[in-house]
């Protein structure tokens, strides 16, 4: 195999690589809330490797947070389409939804996504809607398995508070907003 040649193998060979390498970027810009800068980072992991769900995730997630919620769902819906057994795809998509106020939609993507892997923020994310629709006991069912997933998140103690009240519980609503000051305190 000649120099040119193997120069051509070696790149072809390397686009994991650099689509792994784009996505960790585009991660990190995610972070520090440059939106416009981790969507392109994202774009080029695709553009390498067009098969990589994780990417489309985390497009979707820079466009959410830049109001491009209509190229996000694309995002997410792909995402989808590569890998149906990527949870995130659905907690995120399901975070769109209910930004945008589409409860059905969201509670069948929270739910898809717990169905694949339960996590505390899709659980907390769920009863919100619950709570939202006042369906005061799926909400505190919700937040007691988020709870459970995570027993030291005060936030989703603090939406369990909330919901108690609303069913009359205003015994458990303090001892709630109790755990949640504590939590906040130590953390």
């Amino acid at each position: 195999m000649g120099a040119s040649a193997w120069g051509v193998y070696a790149y072809i060979a390397s686009a994991p690589d650099r689509a792994l390498s784009h996505q960790t970027e585009g991660i990190r810009l995610l972070g520090l809330s440059d939106f416009p800068g981790a969507a392109a980072q994202f774009t080029k992991a695709i553009d390498i490797s067009p098969e990589l769900a994780d990417a489309y995730v985390g497009r979707g997630r820079a466009r959410t947070a830049a109001g491009q919620s209509e190229a996000a769902v694309a995002d997410f819906a792909k995402a989808i389409a590569l890998d149906p057994t990527l949870e995130l795809a659905y907690t995120s998509r399901g975070m769109l939804w209910r930004s945008r106020g589409d409860l059905p939609k969201a509670v069948a993507d929270f739910t898809q996504s717990l169905h694949i892997h339960p996590t505390a923020d899709a659980y907390y994310q769920r009863g919100l809607i619950y709570q939202t629709l006042r369906q005061a006991q799926r909400a505190v069912d919700d937040y007691n398995l988020a709870i459970e997933c995570n027993p030291g998140a005060p936030h989703a103690y603090l939406a369990r508070a909330e919901a108690k009240q609303d069913l009359g519980d205003l015994a458990g609503a303090q001892k709630d907003r109790e755990t949640a000051e504590r939590l906040e305190k130590t953390q």
